[in-house]
């Protein structure tokens, strides 16, 4: 009955956001129909469905799912509503929420708070957020939310595609493959996880903005929807948006300065942008960007090389043991009250300090319990990318590594795991054609703002993933916001002609 009824509202659903896009004009334009987009629309929730029926039935632990985790964490804070509700919306819209009085919402979560965490800001809220105002309209069921984050993305990605229409008019149907039907772009952009709302805040900030530098619209209009989408994608991925700002800033010195020399402005802009990056930390209270991307990557190889970090208490004394991931399957524990205990023999590590020291058995009692601290699961598909160290000379070193592990990595049948098997494959047919769109591209004649534009924006999304991301299934979800402007940029050298002035729709 529970499945019927969740069929029967997506399906509502579904319809009511094919019937918005064949009313509302944003998705009607000169070169595509507006049943493309409804086409786009349904194929994104059929990938939404294969989604979640492979972490369903196939990857079957929902508490390591993605599209699980931050679900169910959003169903605490919904709960609220009902007993009080000006909690729900305190919450909801981070309001004088962060007192030991919502720690009783927060504690039924198990990503709200993490034991690591070296961004600014905890990214997880924003979706855990998305998914507790969509509840209001779900009644509590995944695939509405589904249906909700591929109508959501959809509007980001046809920003984007109007934001680069006028430039690439001779190749409205490639740049609409481009934008819209990279495989890795429809799959991980159809779920409800990170990257739908992501390609909504960035193609919505490139939109407007350059709608304000074209003076087309209400200028106040424009600047609200900028501020919005700036917020956004420093809540979701932070990263994101140190990589489109200076391309951004980049375009605006080019449209008060006649749009002469792109390279020379654009190289300008982002050598201020990496110096004031690198040293606003000396100057104003915020992090050393290096040494949060050092941490990050130490905090990749951690889960890279899997386990669970155990503490035991007998009487006064405390004790801390790592437990390989060879070992993860005799381990059993509550995961709401994160109460552990050990089956068998098995080998572990002491842990005094932070440091694994030596090595010793721990043998099965059924009157032991330990308190899980850290829990990295099992070991993923690793690469190696070297030990950052939070200083210049060490990025530099790690940049050739990096760079070939982002722009090259996954290869065909490097792994034969589905997600990366299929990945590689799609990253080798883009490279393919960029290397063909070099090699044909009409130099004389292309548009050179435009092409820096995407550029700068894949080489600087791919090496903050390339220093930072020893797994190749998370390589693979980190470039893809900027995958379409890779192929965009693809589309742009092979342009017939240059259109300097690019006025959005």
């Amino acid at each position: 009955m529970d499945l019927l009824l969740e069929i029967s509202l997506s399906v509502a659903w579904a319809a009511v956001f094919l019937f918005l896009i064949s009313r509302i004009s944003f998705f009607k334009t000169s070169a595509i129909p507006v049943r493309w987009f409804q086409g786009v629309f349904v194929l994104k929730m059929l990938f939404g469905v294969v989604l979640w029926a492979i972490y369903t039935f196939y990857y079957t632990d929902r508490f390591t799912a993605d599209i699980y985790k931050y679900f169910d964490d959003s169903k605490p804070m919904y709960d609220a509503l009902k007993a009080h509700p000006v909690d729900y919306f305190k919450m909801l819209f981070g309001f004088q929420n962060d007192g030991e009085y919502f720690n009783q919402y927060y504690d039924q979560m198990n990503n709200w708070f993490r034991e690591y965490d070296s961004n600014l800001y905890n990214d997880s809220h924003t979706i855990i957020r998305f998914n507790a105002a969509v509840r209001l309209l779900s009644f509590g069921y995944y695939n509405v939310h589904s249906v909700f984050m591929c109508f959501i993305s959809l509007l980001g990605l046809t920003a984007i595609y109007k934001t680069f229409e006028p430039i690439v008019k001779d190749k409205s149907k490639l740049l609409f493959a481009a934008v819209f039907l990279l495989p890795s772009v429809l799959f991980w952009g159809s779920g409800v996880l990170k990257e739908g709302i992501l390609f909504f805040g960035l193609g919505f900030l490139i939109y407007f903005f350059h709608r304000a530098l074209d003076k087309q619209g209400s200028p106040i209009f424009s600047v609200l929807w900028i501020a919005f989408s700036v917020a956004l994608i420093a809540f979701t991925k932070f990263y994101i948006l140190g990589a489109i700002i200076p391309a951004l800033i980049a375009n605006l010195w080019l449209r008060f300065s006649n749009e002469r020399k792109p390279v020379f402005k654009y190289t300008i802009t982002m050598l201020v942008c990496l110096v004031i990056g690198l040293g606003a930390h000396h100057l104003l209270p915020v992090p050393n960007p290096l040494q949060l991307l050092s941490a990050k990557q130490k905090d990749f190889n951690l889960l890279v090389k899997g386990g669970v970090y155990l503490e035991s208490i007998e009487g006064l004394k405390r004790d801390t043991f790592y437990i390989e991931s060879q070992y993860y399957d005799q381990i059993e524990y509550d995961r709401s009250s994160q109460i552990a205990e050990i089956s068998g023999v098995t080998e572990c590590w002491s842990v005094k300090d932070s440091l694994i020291t030596e090595k010793r058995l721990m043998v099965y009692a059924d009157d032991i319990t330990f308190h899980v601290i850290k829990d990295y699961g099992k070991t993923g598909s690793s690469i190696h990318t070297g030990e950052l160290e939070p200083n210049v000379l060490s990025f530099v070193k790690a940049l050739p590594r990096a760079f070939y592990n982002a722009f090259f990595r996954p290869w065909p049948l490097e792994s034969l795991q589905p997600f990366t098997l299929f990945a590689g494959l799609e990253n080798f047919a883009i490279l393919l054609f960029i290397l063909y769109a070099f090699i044909r591209g009409r130099w004389q004649s292309v548009n050179k703002k435009w092409l820096i534009f995407c550029l700068s924006f894949v080489l600087v999304v791919y090496l903050l993933t390339g220093f930072t991301t020893p797994v190749l299934g998370s390589i693979v979800r980190y470039r893809i916001p900027a995958m379409p402007f890779l192929v965009i940029a693809g589309l742009l050298l092979l342009q017939k002609e240059s259109l300097q002035e690019s006025p959005s729709n």
